[in-house]
């Protein structure tokens, strides 16, 4: 189970960060995972063991929402703007800016109510644009970023997170290939092979065996006739392979 904890405690990083909350989300519920004693740290925002529970928090959070809340004019919450309005009103934030931010990272209209937050891959990029907004760039803080949205934890760390919130990642399945002429044609093919295989190859076996005795007797006549047997074996193959290509390509 993947953990992230280097960042606990490193006051030279975002508050988010160095919390294992990247959301920034404030002391209220017993989240799971929380620091035993965390307001001695941090008297106003969550403190978690690891970074994952506080991912866990985010998306179990925007879950509320969308399941529970209504947005300012009473219709559910399904829009980015409706998400964001209720998570940083702009009594303490730019909360266009970051309804627009997070709109580009899911590529659909601020205002598009179409969210689903069930949808595992929706809620993906949600939780890594908010994380993104609310900690910054890593490299400001001289972090290298991970090659993905939230750019401050790896894959595996979101999906863990995801995974506590009951969201778990879609597994890829391989179609099977359709039953056709072609594909039966095909197997029939190889299943023929291999029979026609053993055709060429029984004359071989047969030689080795009858010419064993003569091969390893050390009597140089009793050798020569053993290979001479051996060689008219794989004589007699090569006509049955013959013959088998000729009925191939009628």
């Amino acid at each position: 189970m993947p953990k992230y904890t280097e960042y606990f405690g490193n006051r030279k990083l975002p508050r988010g960060i160095r919390n294992n909350n990247p959301g920034n989300i404030r002391w209220g519920s017993p989240w799971q995972g929380l620091v035993k004693n965390g307001k001695l740290q941090d008297a106003s925002f969550c403190l978690f063991t690891d970074a994952a529970y506080g991912i866990r928090a985010i998306a179990a959070t925007l879950i509320t929402y969308y399941d529970k809340r209504k947005a300012k004019d009473g219709s559910k919450i399904d829009s980015i703007r409706e998400v964001i309005e209720r998570w940083a009103p702009p009594n303490e934030n730019d909360t266009p800016a970051y309804a627009n931010q997070i709109a580009r990272v899911l590529q659909v209209s601020p205002d598009s109510e179409t969210l689903n937050l069930h949808d595992y891959r929706t809620m993906r990029a949600l939780v890594e644009g908010i994380i993104r907004h609310e900690c910054g760039d890593p490299k400001r803080y001289g972090v290298t970023p991970h090659n993905n949205v939230n750019e401050w934890y790896p894959d595996e760390v979101i999906d863990e997170g995801l995974r506590r919130a009951g969201l778990t990642k879609p597994v890829t399945t391989v179609a099977a290939v359709p039953a056709t002429k072609t594909t039966a044609a095909a197997g029939g093919a190889v299943v023929v092979g291999a029979g026609q295989l053993m055709d060429v190859s029984q004359p071989v076996i047969d030689a080795v065996r009858s010419s064993q005795d003569n091969i390893t007797s050390g009597e140089w006549v009793r050798i020569g006739f053993g290979v001479v047997t051996v060689c008219i074996g794989v004589w007699l193959a090569y006509v049955q392979y013959r013959k088998f290509k000729a009925g191939q390509s009628v």
